[in-house]
């Protein structure tokens, strides 16, 4: 099935959900993406312990509204987003000025209608547009209801693990839980899923990729807390969201920049688009690749976005207000359809699906030879009219081959391309003149 049908597909029938931490609407979509992969859903029971964080009970509302008279001024039967998500209950008869403490509007787009949450703070709050807030007087009376209530109930996190034949693991993550959004969140189960199919047709995969579906942020913890002994052999975690929107894919860097993943990524951007924007950890999103990259957790985990970080930036520069939204129209019912680019969704699936194979093939390559290797001998001679710059670093190569750096690493140090290196170096370990070594998790986290 193609990027294009899942998206349609999944769009279709997913994003008009109030998918929010623990309610019906996760779980049916959960459900629902058991048509594309054969998920394993991890549950985590209300009031659990994970690390410093508490699983939080299921949210149901009912109804909402605010009357004027005998006028609805707004209701949730005119847009769920209208009340802010896990709001507590509320009935009672207020003057305006009260109301306006708990009234919500979008920072940028007066005609938006924002998307708000408390998920860890017992309040309540509408979410307005700015003509509709500006329709409440302060001296005028209000009846107000949010007819919400808490159950316990359980956490969902849904798992799906293409395997491959080490005891090493990629894990793809992406979030289920903001209702009526696309850029945010919702492409980026898209873009898994799309990407979980493109894997499974894989022969002779090294690592394991795990795709989560999950609750942004307590889904990670729940997960990572859940399992701890899984975590040392998790070697990188790679978050998309935002990857409709019509720019350049750009990286958000791991925690510590030196790491491989960052390289890989922006060499991978470069070959799909011609150019390769990264920035530091936690600068472009914020999202579950601060829990995977966290203190005592410490896996390298990168993001892939499409957001104009420059620009944003220019924004911050000019004295706009903080914070600035990574795109206009983002935590908004004007997050829509509309907003996604198919193209760019699917070149998002594309720059994954190579960034899983750089990965896959990188190694340390390590002589068991003396001296330097008589080439035509060993029919490794580069021809300098096939391939002139090959030919001027092969001597170079020869000098990096101590088991201390990857084949990536010497590609990028060389300048050379790496499917080449990697084509070349195949050859040196046929005759026997190298080893090859994979890559040891502490590689990176201790770099």
């Amino acid at each position: 099935m193609k990027t294009q049908e899942i998206l349609k597909d999944i769009f279709g029938n997913l994003l008009g959900l109030n998918r929010n931490l623990i309610s019906d609407d996760f779980e049916k979509s959960l459900a629902y993406l058991k048509k594309y992969v054969p998920l394993n859903v991890h549950r985590y029971k209300t009031g659990t312990k994970c690390w410093t964080w508490d699983i939080p009970p299921k949210w149901i509302l009912k109804d909402a509204y605010i009357r004027h008279g005998n006028k609805v001024l707004v209701s949730l039967k005119d847009h769920p987003l209208h009340v802010m998500c896990y709001s507590v209950a509320v009935h009672q008869t207020m003057s305006g000025k009260e109301l306006l403490e708990h009234i919500y509007t979008h920072k940028e787009i007066p005609e938006a209608i924002p998307y708000e949450s408390s998920f860890y703070i017992k309040k309540w709050g509408f979410c307005l547009t700015q003509k509709q807030k500006e329709q409440i007087r302060s001296e005028e009376q209000y009846e107000v209801l949010i007819d919400s209530e808490f159950k316990d109930d359980y956490l969902k996190v849904g798992q799906y693990t293409v395997k491959g034949k080490s005891r090493e693991h990629i894990f793809l993550l992406s979030h289920l839980d903001h209702p009526f959004q696309a850029n945010d969140g919702l492409v980026g189960v898209v873009v898994n899923v799309a990407l979980a199919k493109l894997l499974e047709k894989e022969k002779d995969l090294y690592y394991n990729y795990n795709f989560l579906f999950l609750p942004e942020t307590i889904g990670s913890v729940a997960f990572l807390s859940g399992d701890e002994k899984l975590i040392p052999k998790i070697r990188y975690a790679i978050f998309n969201e935002m990857v409709g929107l019509n720019n350049p894919l750009v990286v958000q860097r791991s925690y510590k920049d030196q790491g491989l993943i960052n390289q890989y990524a922006a060499n991978v951007l470069r070959m799909v688009q011609g150019q390769a924007k990264s920035y530091p950890f936690l600068t472009v999103a914020g999202n579950d690749e601060k829990v995977f990259d966290s203190p005592g957790v410490n896996i390298p985990s990168i993001s892939l976005t499409r957001v104009d970080q420059d620009a944003r930036l220019r924004k911050i520069a000019e004295g706009k207000e903080k914070p600035v939204f990574p795109y206009p129209q983002y935590h908004s019912n004007l997050d829509n359809l509309g907003l996604v680019n198919e193209s760019a969704v699917c070149g998002a699936v594309d720059a994954l699906y190579l960034l899983c194979q750089v990965i896959e093939k990188d190694f340390i390559p390590k002589r068991i030879f003396k001296g330097p290797v008589f080439l035509t001998k060993y029919g490794l001679w580069m021809d300098w009219r096939k391939d002139i710059k090959m030919n001027e670093q092969v001597t170079w190569l020869m000098y990096r081959l101590e088991g201390k750096k990857t084949a990536f690493q010497i590609a990028d140090e060389l300048g050379l391309d790496f499917e080449s290196v990697v084509e070349l170096l195949d050859k040196f370990y046929e005759k026997k003149l190298i080893t090859k070594e994979r890559i040891a998790i502490e590689f990176d986290r201790t770099s």
